[in-house]
């Protein structure tokens, strides 16, 4: 078996077993086994039944560990049989026969210090086919250890399949035939099916591939079905028209149809010729933080998964086409045919506290079997992260909050807003709560606290104006910072919040943006007569002043103000105009005695009096 993975494992372990020094080796998808006696005969098919029903993953045989020391004993190949028997005889469906898994369980042997290894590969099954249980239990992996999948996860995963069973990807295309498939796309699959462990030959015509075809259910019924014209179609938008169709647009402001390209063709290629489209047109920055190495306005891997997504888990009963728009500096947006199902949604639009989530982690898809065999062309993350990585590169800084517009009812649409979480606005926004935030966490915020305070923080103003972001919860590898941020009174749980669905809400102090009643309530007719400008200059420094405790300067206040009166982009000019028209202003409500200068900036001045001096 020639797999550079299993390769760098071994060479760990020989380490490990020369220097003495333990290296931990096994992990969610790597285990090692001993079988010497039957009970870890028993441990295997567990194993197995784990990675089958979660992400695949290796087990390396005649090996295992003991109080952090790696024991070599070899497999006996007088054994294989009981591995055999792995594919066909061991693993049950929900009604208690035994499928063949011999596309799915691999062997295959490594000479390993004058002793045989064998090297047992297990690819996930696809969603139709889970889960599969051993000796009446249904396992998962969950980290390094095998576990008992919960009877209501179970009971749920049987009615998404009862859902499948009409899926649009298998169903035949009655006016295609054999000669529309490519004999070239269907080796190269079957190549690519091949590169850990030689399973399938070459083909040397369409008529000899009958029957792998028919395993892979591109064919059925000898007819021609949706996925298999759109892995080997030859000219699938002739019988697939709009749903194997994508169309890019860059949107300058100008002529949008001059930039504007159609992609029409396999589902491979779709995702190759859209991923190019988009990569050649996103800004590339340079980062100060990195030394001024290149940034891109979006991350590589990230644009990959989302373009690939779309194409793999769309609805192919519409006939509409994928959308995909950048707009430089602003976002990258996708239209996707579909919708999510009711229970993917929590949305509570007449609460006070207006929410509207997305729950990530739950791994349905439409097209489990185009899924599947996507996986063999490496276009779909082998550990289903899904949603994970737009909130995962999100609370590292790589994008803005994305955002789902769900307003229409047959289309997804996903938009990614160009900049960073922790942005100047959420800077600004924290350091105004500074010591507010100190006194109650009895710290100074970390990165991690930032993080996901603006990642709540900006889902709840997403959320006013009907829009969907992901959910996050502890479940999201984030359950330290946000236990941490409830201890404090920083966050809470909203009343509508449920053990599955846990909705976590800003303090409602550091979501205060509106302070003009406490100001009239200073200032009485002095503010009311004010123009808008000079209101919104008061309402930030009156939010310094009581929360932070601290002045603040017009240069710190300009930045704020321009985002109200101008916008988002900067304009150098325009700015600069900004920044001395709110110095002079404040500089007048100093004269006024409605604020105090001092060397550091300016406060509210609480102890106001009317000019006749008269309270």
């Amino acid at each position: 078996m020639k797999n550079q993975y299993i390769n760098d494992i071994l060479s760990k372990i020989q380490s490990s077993l020369e220097t003495g020094k333990y290296i931990p080796i096994e992990t969610d998808i790597v285990e090692l086994k001993d079988l010497s006696t039957g009970g870890v005969w028993k441990s295997l098919k567990e194993t197995v039944c784990a990675f089958l029903n979660t992400n695949g993953g290796y087990i390396i045989a005649g090996i295992h560990e003991r109080n952090m020391q790696y024991i070599l004993n070899g497999f006996n190949r007088n054994n294989e049989s009981n591995l055999i028997d792995l594919q066909s005889r061991i693993f049950q469906v929900d009604n208690g026969t035994f499928p063949d898994l011999s596309d799915y369980i691999s062997f295959g042997y490594e000479d390993f210090q004058n002793a045989n290894l064998v090297v047992v590969l297990v690819r996930p099954v696809p969603e139709d086919l889970k889960y599969l249980k051993f000796d009446g239990i249904y396992y998962e992996r969950i980290l390094s250890q095998d576990k008992k999948i919960p009877d209501t996860k179970i009971l749920q995963h049987q009615e998404y399949k009862q859902e499948l069973d009409y899926a649009k990807e298998i169903t035949p295309i009655t006016e295609a035939s054999l000669n529309d498939l490519s004999l070239d796309k269907i080796n190269h699959y079957i190549t690519l099916l091949n590169r850990e462990i030689r399973k399938e030959t070459l083909k040397a015509d369409l008529q000899q591939s009958m029957s792998f075809l028919a395993r892979q259910y591109f064919i059925r019924q000898e007819q021609i079905t949706t996925l298999g014209m759109l892995i080997c179609g030859d000219e699938p938008f002739h019988f697939l028209e709009n749903r194997v169709a994508v169309d890019c647009y860059l949107d300058t402001g100008e002529s949008i149809a001059k930039d504007k390209k159609i992609f029409r063709n396999d589902v491979i290629s779709l995702m190759e010729d859209t991923f190019k489209f988009v990569w050649g047109n996103i800004k590339i920055g340079r980062s100060v933080s990195e030394g001024g190495s290149t940034e891109p306005e979006y991350p590589e891997d990230l644009i990959r998964e989302v373009i690939n997504n779309a194409l793999a888990h769309r609805d192919y009963y519409s006939n509409n086409f994928i959308a995909v728009t950048i707009k430089p500096n602003e976002y990258l947006e996708i239209k996707n045919p579909g919708s999510f199902k009711q229970k993917l949604t929590v949305s509570h639009p007449t609460h006070e506290m207006q929410v509207r989530r997305i729950i990530p982690g739950i791994p349905e898809t439409k097209n489990p079997k185009l899924a599947s065999a996507l996986k063999v062309f490496e276009k779909i993350e082998s550990r289903g992260r899904g949603m994970a990585t737009l909130v995962n590169a999100c609370l590292i800084n790589k994008i803005d909050l994305p955002y789902y517009d769900l307003s229409n009812p047959d289309t997804i649409c996903l938009r990614i807003p160009s900049g960073k979480l922790i942005d100047e606005q959420i800077e600004a926004w924290l350091n105004s709560f500074q010591k507010y935030i100190h006194k109650k966490l009895g710290d100074n915020l970390t990165s991690h606290h930032k993080a996901v305070l603006a990642y709540f923080y900006k889902s709840e103003v997403l959320n006013r104006k009907r829009l969907y972001t992901i959910l996050l919860t502890e479940s999201n590898n984030h359950f330290n910072v946000i236990e941490s941020l409830k201890r404090a009174g920083l966050v809470f749980e909203h009343s509508l919040s449920t053990e599955n669905s846990p909705l976590y809400m800003v303090d409602r102090e550091l979501m205060k943006d509106d302070f003009s009643s406490e100001l009239k309530a200073i200032f009485e007719s002095e503010y009311i007569y004010l123009d808008s400008v000079s209101k919104k200059i008061l309402n930030i420094i009156y939010r310094h002043t009581r929360y932070n405790e601290e002045p603040v300067t017009a240069r710190q206040i300009t930045p704020e103000i321009y985002r109200s009166e101008i916008g988002s982009k900067i304009d150098v000019k325009k700015f600069e105009n900004m920044a001395r028209k709110v110095r002079n202003m404040c500089n007048k409500l100093n004269k006024k005695t409605i604020l105090i200068k001092s060397p550091k900036g300016y406060t509210i001045n609480f102890d106001f009096k009317k000019p006749n001096g008269l309270l």
